[in-house]
C-alpha cells in the first residue's frame, strides 16, 4: 500500500510539472498585448524631411495627420499595416514649424493620439541668389503638389486658386510682377509688384475677383527647375508649387 501511494504521488508530481511547463511555454509563445497607441517624429535635416511613425493600433485603422489649428487642413491619411503600424515621410518647410495632430478614426469619429512638431527648415539661399533665380524664368504652377495648410478667412475661392487654376508668376526688374491665368479662363495682370526682404516675398496682384496680396511668402524651394512658395493669403497658409518655363 505504501508503495502504491508513493507511485501515485510520483505520477501526480510528474503531471503537475508537465502542466506547469506547458503553461509557461504557452505563455511565452503568446505575444504581448499591444500597448497604447503612440506616434513619434524623426527629422532628417540633411534632406529637409521627417519620418512620422505611428504604432500599436488595430490592423487597417485609418490614421490622419491634421494641422493643429482651428482652420487646419489634413496633410495626409492612410491605413495601418498587419502589425498595426503606419509611417509617412513629410517635408520640412522653410521658416514654418509644423504642428500636426495625429488622429485615428474610430466609429466615424477622429480620436487624437498626440500632437507632433516638425521643426522649420532653414533657408540656405542668399538674398541675391533668390532674386537671380526668381527673375531667371517664368514660373508655371503645378497644382497637384500645391495645397492649403490653414484655411483662409472670407469667401474668396482660394482653394480653386491654389489647386485648380493654371497660373504663371513672372518676377521682373524693378519690382514688377506679372500674373497670368491660362485655365480654366484667360486673365493677365501686368501691374503687380513684388519685394524681397529678409528672404521673404511680398506680392501684390489682381485675380479675376479683385486684388490679391500674398505676405510673408517664404521660399520653400528654389532651383533652376522648381519653385515652392509658402504664402499667407487672407489669414490662410498655402504651399504653391511651380516649374520653370524653359
Amino acid at each position: 500500500m505504501k508503495k502504491i501511494c508513493s507511485n501515485l504521488f510520483a505520477v501526480l508530481c510528474l503531471m503537475m510539472g508537465t502542466m506547469m511547463m506547458f503553461s509557461c511555454s504557452k505563455s511565452e509563445d503568446t505575444p504581448n498585448e499591444k500597448g497604447n497607441p503612440e506616434a513619434q517624429v524623426k527629422v532628417k535635416e540633411e534632406t529637409k524631411s521627417a519620418i512620422i511613425s505611428v504604432k500599436n493600433l488595430p490592423v487597417k485603422s485609418e490614421v490622419l495627420l491634421v494641422y493643429a489649428d482651428d482652420r487646419g487642413q489634413m496633410l495626409t491619411k492612410g491605413l495601418t499595416d498587419a502589425q498595426g503600424n503606419w509611417q509617412f515621410d513629410a517635408d520640412q518647410l522653410v521658416g514654418f514649424e509644423q504642428h500636426l495632430k495625429v488622429m485615428v478614426k474610430e466609429n466615424d469619429q477622429n480620436k487624437l493620439i498626440q500632437t507632433l512638431t516638425i521643426p522649420a527648415a532653414k533657408q540656405t539661399l542668399t538674398q541675391q541668389q533668390i532674386e537671380n533665380l526668381l527673375m531667371k524664368h517664368t514660373w508655371s504652377s503645378v497644382v497637384y503638389t500645391s495645397r492649403m495648410l490653414i484655411k483662409h478667412k472670407g469667401n474668396l475661392p482660394l482653394d480653386m486658386f491654389i489647386g485648380v487654376a493654371q497660373k504663371q508668376f513672372k518676377f521682373e526688374n524693378n519690382g514688377k510682377f506679372v500674373f497670368k491665368v491660362t485655365s480654366p479662363l484667360n486673365f493677365t495682370d501686368n501691374n503687380g509688384s513684388w519685394t524681397l526682404s529678409n528672404q521673404e516675398l511680398t506680392i501684390n496682384t489682381k485675380i479675376p475677383l479683385g486684388p490679391l496680396s500674398m505676405t510673408h511668402v517664404r521660399i520653400n524651394k528654389l532651383t533652376d527647375d522648381e519653385l515652392s512658395l509658402l504664402a499667407e493669403i487672407s489669414d490662410g497658409l498655402f504651399l504653391i508649387s511651380f516649374k520653370a518655363q524653359k
